[in-house]
């Protein structure tokens, strides 16, 4: 059984998500850029999700500004960037968690963006208990060891906000690479990342002391591979365990359901805090 549920982040914009109602610690769960929360319980009472809530965990499942239901999206003219993810809905998400918990541990499980803007907002705001951050990783030219890659990123951002340029927004739904737009602002700030080679967070980082299970693998070659996923995890002050694997893509972490002994895995390292 499911009910609906939502938060208003500090600067006015509502996140609406679901909760999969549990009597273990609370988990609060986000999604990657270009989907939504959908992707975290794929298929729909078979995937991420629904092997936390088996499990006793209290699974609060939120889409973040601009995604799925927590309109407007960027092709409707909304407009974001990546500082509003950190510093307005992780901390609204991990308060709301702390609202249904009544003094349960509160965990944020974050793929990808939510992962890496998690671990950021732990030291700059009201932290969660514990992370758990799948293929968590930012770009910038130092956080990339490999050459190849480094080169791949630089140009793969260069070309991607170019086209967002062009409409305002990027396509990703009519592109096929997701369901969800992303905004301009949004697509810039990872370029102005890059180019700075500079997060504009890594004092934040260092004050983010929480522990941490990381995944990553080793078949994710460009978004989030293992060794730049190791380099952005040790610019934080966290107590981080980092997991590799070998066989899951990017998104197949939580969507394959060849991932369940990891989704399992998480569910019990949750349980132990």
């Amino acid at each position: 059984m499911t009910e609906s549920i939502s938060v208003r982040a500090e600067d006015g914009w509502r996140l609406q998500g679901v909760r999969h109602p549990g009597d273990g610690p609370v988990v609060v769960c986000g999604h990657a850029m270009m989907v939504d929360r959908r992707t975290l319980d794929r298929p729909r009472g078979g995937g991420l999700l629904s092997a936390l809530a088996a499990a006793g965990l209290d699974v609060v499942a939120f889409d973040v500004r601009g995604h799925g239901a927590s309109g407007p999206s960027a092709d409707e003219g909304g407009r974001w960037r990546y500082d509003d993810i950190v510093r307005f809905d992780v901390p609204a998400m991990v308060r709301r968690g702390r609202e249904l918990a009544a003094g349960r541990p509160v965990i944020v499980l974050g793929h990808s963006l939510v992962s890496h803007a998690a671990l950021i907002a732990a030291g700059l705001s009201d932290p969660p208990d514990a992370l758990v951050a799948l293929a968590p990783n930012l770009w910038t030219p130092s956080l990339e060891p490999r050459l190849l890659a480094r080169c791949a990123k630089g140009a793969t951002l260069r070309i991607w906000h170019a086209a967002t340029r062009l409409r305002g927004y990027w396509d990703a739904p009519g592109l096929g690479q997701g369901t969800d737009a992303e905004a301009e602002p949004y697509v810039r700030q990872f370029v102005e990342m890059w180019r700075a080679d500079r997060l504009g967070y890594e004092d934040a980082l260092a004050r983010a002391t929480l522990p941490v299970l990381a995944y990553s693998s080793r078949a994710d070659r460009l978004l989030a591979h293992p060794a730049a996923v190791e380099r952005f995890l040790a610019l934080s002050a966290a107590d981080v365990e980092h997991r590799v694997v070998d066989d899951l893509s990017h998104m197949g972490l939580v969507t394959d359901p060849r991932a369940r002994p990891l989704w399992d895995a998480c569910a019990a390292w949750i349980r132990e805090r």
